[in-house]
């Protein structure tokens, strides 16, 4: 389960100590609206650290240490380009550098980006339980509990001149004479990156120095006169990194920060408007928040322009949610055709032909893709469904079928409470209702929020005449959720129990809600005369 908050609500070291307390393994992501990063931990230590878009700065320290020179690192690069592996396994692999000062070298670079992180104060984060670095990364163990106290002193240094440097949208130009200054190699190698185009946020992110020193010299250049003071933003123009966008989207995207996400986005279609990628995710987008004419817009025009499997599936799923299912069918089947065994494809179909009442159909396509990736989810739990209808509509349908299947997804998954609810709707069906009653309860104590199996356990209450259980089940339904059937057997339990007043209220509410029906007009008129109302 995700865990999510805002920066200025609860602050990243408190973040990162809880989560190093409660033992949590996952990956922690962060982001101040500019910039992203994650810190991954397994079992409260943290193993692994990225900031998106940031220089890989592992190759250059290396070669400034005179660790390895030149030639290994364009050997290990060429290398890289080829295989999938980190540039520093392929260095250790060739006998470049041993496991000890990579490890240590990484914990350096782990350090400095936790650190950098820690100097934002605004922003979210969001905690993805296990979700751990891909298997080639190479990852260290450290003591959140060390790191934040070494923090503490680095943030200390870093509030003496935050306020003091423009803000990082800034851009910075060198004075004519500062050429003529002798400056350190740190200091050069910052000045070299100021090309008067460049904003504050672009050379800490060329900048091979680490954040803190980076700030540190732009900071000593500006205060020595060397730059152009700054008298107002001055944002800059240059067209931008797309690359740089698409990433920041993609993770924006992937932890639900949608408005973050359109943001970049909507950046790269300034840039390239015809950009398949950002169309494709602007749609997402839209179809998350559930606005489908601007969803279909971006997909439609995506797939004007490139025909990939992705784009088609998920127009196919749009016009699933918006209730046209044959233009959904068209688009999927043309997806199947460029990808005949894509899961997302497949079960997409069976549920477009599952809403047109094509459940045989559905049952075979949905059976076959269940069958290739047994994790897979959402085929189960629409071909419970079908074969629950299958075995209640079809008389000749063996009902064994649909019980075996519903106890095989129970075992497979048995935290979701609808399995056990459609079980138990099958059971009633088959007039077993202690089975019934059984599946049922099981049902709502995996989800006792459930109203769907809060009503149907209520209804089963009901029609066996147990009318307290009953009773307290449909009370437990919030009464903005409460329709018609609802109300009107809620009134028929008071009156049963005597409470005219509460029966009369319920069954005027359902009247409301539903005028046509005459058993309802009938019992508030005929309880108005008993009360002589």
């Amino acid at each position: 389960m995700a865990i999510k908050g805002s920066l200025s609500e609860a602050n990243l070291p408190d973040v990162i100590q809880l989560l190093s307390f409660s033992l949590k393994s996952g990956c922690l992501s962060v982001t101040d609206g500019k910039n992203f990063g994650n810190i991954f931990l397994k079992e409260g230590k943290i193993i692994y650290a990225t900031l998106l878009n940031r220089k890989d700065r592992l190759g250059d320290i290396l070669i400034k240490k005179k660790i390895i020179d030149e030639t290994m690192l364009k050997e290990a690069l060429e290398e890289q380009r080829t295989k999938n592996k980190r540039l520093g396994e392929i260095l250790v692999e060739k006998g470049y550098i041993t496991e000890e000062i990579l490890a240590q070298e990484l914990t350096a670079q782990i350090t400095e980006t936790i650190f950098t992180m820690l100097t934002w104060e605004t922003g979210y984060f969001n905690f993805e339980a296990d979700l751990l670095p891909a298997s080639g990364e190479f990852i260290v163990q450290l003591s959140p509990q060390q790191l934040l106290l070494e923090g503490a002193h680095q943030i200390d240094e870093w509030r003496k001149i935050e306020n003091k440097l423009p803000p990082f949208e800034t851009v910075l130009v060198t004075k004519p004479d500062s050429l003529n200054i002798p400056l350190t190699d740190e200091e050069q190698k910052v000045m070299a990156l100021i090309d008067g185009t460049r904003t504050i946020d672009d050379i800490l992110k060329l900048s091979e120095l680490d954040f803190f020193e980076t700030c540190r010299i732009i900071y000593g250049l500006l205060s020595a006169g060397l730059l152009e003071k700054p008298e107002k933003i001055l944002i800059s123009k240059k067209i931008g990194d797309v690359t740089e966008y698409k990433n920041l989207g993609f993770a924006f995207f992937k932890t639900e920060m949608y408005e973050e996400a359109e943001r970049e986005f909507k950046k790269i279609l300034e840039i390239e408007p015809n950009n398949v990628e950002a169309l494709l995710y602007e749609g997402l987008i839209e179809l998350k928040r559930g606005n489908y004419d601007k969803a279909k817009e971006y997909l439609l025009n995506a797939n004007n322009l490139e025909k990939r499997v992705s784009i088609l599936n998920n127009l196919g799923y749009l016009f699933i949610q918006s209730g046209e299912f044959e233009q959904a069918l068209e688009y999927l089947n043309e997806a199947k055709g460029i990808s005949s065994d894509d899961p997302r494809v497949n079960c997409n179909l069976g549920i477009a032909l599952y809403h047109q009442g094509k459940l045989r159909e559905a049952m075979e396509i949905l059976s076959a893709v269940i069958e290739k990736r047994q994790e897979f989810l959402t085929p189960h739990i629409y071909l419970s469904v079908i074969l629950l209808k299958l075995a209640i509509i079809e008389p000749d349908f063996k009902v064994e079928k649909a019980i075996d299947f519903l106890k095989d997804c129970i075992n497979k998954f048995p935290r979701i409470e609808l399995f056990k609810n459609n079980l138990a709707v099958l059971y009633e069906a088959l007039d077993q209702p202690e089975e019934a009653e059984r599946a049922y309860r099981q049902a709502l104590e995996d989800n006792p929020n459930s109203l769907q199996v809060c009503r149907n356990l209520a209804n089963f209450y009901y029609e066996s005449q147990i009318l307290g259980a009953a009773r307290e089940l449909y009370e437990k339904i919030p009464e903005e959720k409460r329709d018609w059937e609802v109300l009107f057997k809620l009134g028929n339990i008071y009156m049963r129990q005597g409470d005219q007043g509460l029966a009369l209220s319920c069954w005027q509410k359902a009247h409301l809600l539903n005028p046509q029906n005459d058993i309802i007009a009938k019992n508030i008129q005929t309880l108005q005369k008993t009360r002589g109302e």
